[in-house]
């Protein structure tokens, strides 16, 4: 390929995923309101603490807080994304004073209005845009490790399918942890798959996978931060990395450097985590029992008040029906309906939602799924083709495991492997079927 020719198609590759990131970005203000995002814009007043007032004691640990939910939110949920949320408020010329409280689940809709808990119109708008700008990385990601497998016609189609899934759509452009989440889980996925494809090279070129290797860690430790379920992906990306050379075993002397570059970068991974929740600097080592702790609770909590699963029948129908079928959960509280129908009807009726849920296009992406999966599994021997079946494998089996109720949000880290594998699949069926023309055309002539 000529350099010409190169650039041109960086240049489009550039202008698709600019149109996919539009598409994302002008759902902003459309996307129907959940009560949750109260409570994260909230948790963005952290913002003001340490960035704006230089102060570190708000935001660590007090055995005996002043405000006990202030601190509940600040240990249960992810910091990157609050953090994104303070700095994009702070940009559109908002201040601490005109933060809202946090969501009152207890209370209707017209109490919390009354007594501000429901964010303002352009307080919302900007934590929207941070989130939904996070959610943008996450498709460059996806197109990322889709073009590592498939080249260009992969990373295109599974763009495009990631971007249309409308529980990405919805969940992303919140001003919620999800947009956080997905960025850097996929980021810390598509890291993986290049250092897997880098080791399967000899010999080992050393300071490119040492690069490789810290940029592991920093974008592990940024996705366990932005929500503690992303140590899912994280414990998956490294052990993929780690247990590769066991396909190909290697000298003691590179086995030393090897386990070297896979501590180093766990080690990073957890400095990054540590250093952007500084509410477990003060204890550190007692902070994991006590935040795993309360986020069981918390699951107790909302089975107890929603109802969770009766069987692992159910579990794996709900986990095939959010991976492929589902429509979008604008809410999980029966009550929530009527306070935003209207908000629902006007999104649901845009072209701004996505593809439509149900198994008419979810009986499409299954079908294209399994194909990218059968494919991939005839490469096994490529450990980047098996890293990317690990990866949805993995994620698939976690949540199955470890989800407890049908809330759309739990599931959404199966989306962006999903997407890789469907935008896979379509690229092989379309190059199949071009050479079955080619050939169907020659015996013609």
């Amino acid at each position: 390929m000529t350099t010409c020719r190169r650039v041109l198609w960086r240049v489009l590759d550039g202008v698709w995923l600019m149109a996919l990131a539009i598409y994302v970005l002008a759902g902003v203000d459309s996307v129907p309101f959940h009560g949750d995002e109260s409570s994260l814009i909230a948790m963005s007043r952290d913002y003001v603490y340490l960035m704006q007032q230089r102060a570190l004691e708000p935001v660590l640990y007090d055995p005996s807080p002043a405000d006990p939910m202030e601190q509940e939110l600040r240990l249960i949920n992810g910091t990157v994304g609050k953090m994104a949320m303070g700095l994009a408020w702070d940009l559109a010329g908002l201040t601490g004073d005109d933060l809202n409280r946090p969501w009152l689940w207890g209370a209707d809709w017209d109490y919390n209005v009354r007594n501000g808990h429901l964010p303002g119109e352009r307080l919302l708008r900007a934590a929207r845009l941070s989130s939904a700008v996070l959610t943008v990385l996450s498709v460059i990601a996806v197109a990322g490790a889709a073009g590592l497998l498939g080249g260009r016609p992969a990373a295109w189609a599974a763009a495009l399918f990631y971007v249309t899934a409308p529980a990405v759509l919805l969940n992303g452009r919140r001003a919620m942890m999800e947009g956080s989440h997905l960025a850097f889980s996929t980021w810390t996925a598509l890291a993986a798959l290049l250092i897997l494809r880098e080791q399967a090279r000899r010999p080992w070129r050393r300071r490119r996978l040492a690069w490789l290797y810290a940029t592991l860690g920093a974008l592990a430790g940024l996705a366990v931060a932005s929500k503690h379920p992303a140590a899912m992906v994280v414990a998956l990306a490294f052990a993929g990395v780690a247990l590769q050379p066991l396909r190909c075993p290697l000298e003691r002397r590179a086995w030393i450097g090897h386990a070297g570059r896979v501590l180093g970068a766990g080690v990073l991974a957890l400095l990054v985590f540590l250093a952007l929740n500084p509410a477990w600097w003060s204890d550190p080592l007692g902070m994991p029992g006590r935040v795993l702790e309360m986020r069981r609770t918390l699951l107790d909590q909302q089975v107890q008040g929603f109802g969770g699963y009766e069987s692992w029948g159910e579990r794996l129908a709900e986990l095939v029906t959010q991976a492929f079928g589902a429509a979008p959960q604008y809410y999980e509280s029966p009550g929530w309906a009527e306070w935003v129908a209207d908000e629902i009807a006007r999104y649901d009726g845009s072209l701004l939602a996505g593809r439509p849920g149900g198994w008419g296009w979810g009986a499409v992406m299954a079908a294209l799924t399994a194909a990218g999966a059968w494919a991939l599994g005839r490469r096994w021997r490529e450990d980047v083709a098996l890293g990317a079946l690990g990866w949805a494998a993995g994620i698939a089996l976690a949540l199955l495991l470890a989800t407890p109720l049908a809330w759309q949000r739990y599931y959404l880290p199966l989306q962006p492997p999903l997407a890789v594998l469907a935008g896979y699949g379509l690229a092989t069926l379309g190059r199949w079927a071009v050479r079955r023309g080619g050939r169907w055309l020659e015996g013609a002539a």
